[in-house]
């Protein structure tokens, strides 16, 4: 396990994968999940009590009533909403703009006995041309031969890289595809820091793609048991050699103080 830990008067604060896993597992297995397909999605609130309404990228924006009976906290790709006692029946309209540019609209509802409130609210767009994937059903004819399937460690890890590496488009059959904790650090021990980039959850395997990054001004080797976690089958990566922290400009476009790791561990739903 990765702890926080002194050591020569420094703190190294390695953040434990549990601590974004523990949250992300939580959440997804409470969570009610709608298919936005265009038109006002209910959301049901109690006055006083929070509820997040996640969406599948950043916030950049929105709009609400002028008068307004809700409190609004933004924080990445979701909102926490706290309703006023003085909601009206009829609920309140919400526009929610994010930074790829589309739009979600949603009615803020007071919730009662034959709609209870809702806790989390995880928001997937269905809308034709949404460049968002939940691994839906892909063409068996187009599916390259030869290879393991993704139904397997080699498969998924393989899937993974065509992603982040190839910028194959959509997602992996049999996976959902998570942005929730994009940019979230999970290592951090003042030689290295790795930040979350996505995730992949299957019924079997759940698959992580990492983006790492050096902070030394000189060459470091990545050690891939730093990234075994309970229930950890494979860690992989572009490169376990990182180029020093750029001094030049050119350096920094090079990006070769930077790389990729991927990990396939069992599902933890399971």
């Amino acid at each position: 396990m990765w702890k926080v830990r002194e050591m020569n008067g420094r703190k190294y604060l390695i953040y434990l994968f549990a601590s974004v896993l523990f949250v992300v597992c939580g959440n997804e297995a409470s969570a009610r999940e709608v298919n936005y397909q265009g038109s006002e999605v209910p959301v049901y609130v109690t006055p006083g009590e929070p509820t997040q309404i996640t969406f599948p990228e950043r916030i950049e924006g929105g709009f609400k009533r002028k008068h307004s009976a809700l409190a609004l906290e933004r924080q990445g790709n979701f909102l926490v909403v706290f309703a006023q006692p003085e909601i009206p029946y009829e609920g309140e309209a919400l526009l929610v703009h994010l930074g790829d540019q589309r739009s979600f609209a949603l009615r803020i509802l007071p919730s009662d006995d034959d709609n209870p409130r809702d806790e989390f609210i995880d928001v997937r767009d269905m809308r034709a041309g949404a460049d968002f994937d939940e691994g839906g059903e892909t063409d068996p004819y187009l599916q390259p031969r030869g290879f393991a399937p993704p139904t397997v460690t080699s498969g998924l890890m393989r899937e993974m890289m065509l992603i982040a590496e190839f910028g194959k488009r959509g997602g992996i059959p049999g996976y959902r595809r998570s942005n929730r904790y994009t940019g979230e650090t999970v290592l951090h021990d003042g030689t290295i820091e790795a930040k979350v980039q996505e995730i992949f959850m299957g019924t079997d395997l759940w698959g992580y793609v990492l983006d790492v990054e050096n902070l030394l001004e000189t060459n470091y080797k990545i050690n891939p048991a730093s990234f075994r976690m309970d229930g950890t089958r494979a860690v992989a990566a572009e490169s376990w050699e990182l180029a020093p922290r750029p001094d030049t400009a050119e350096q920094k476009i090079a990006g070769a103080h930077k790389k990729r790791i991927y990990i396939v561990t069992r599902s933890l739903r399971r």
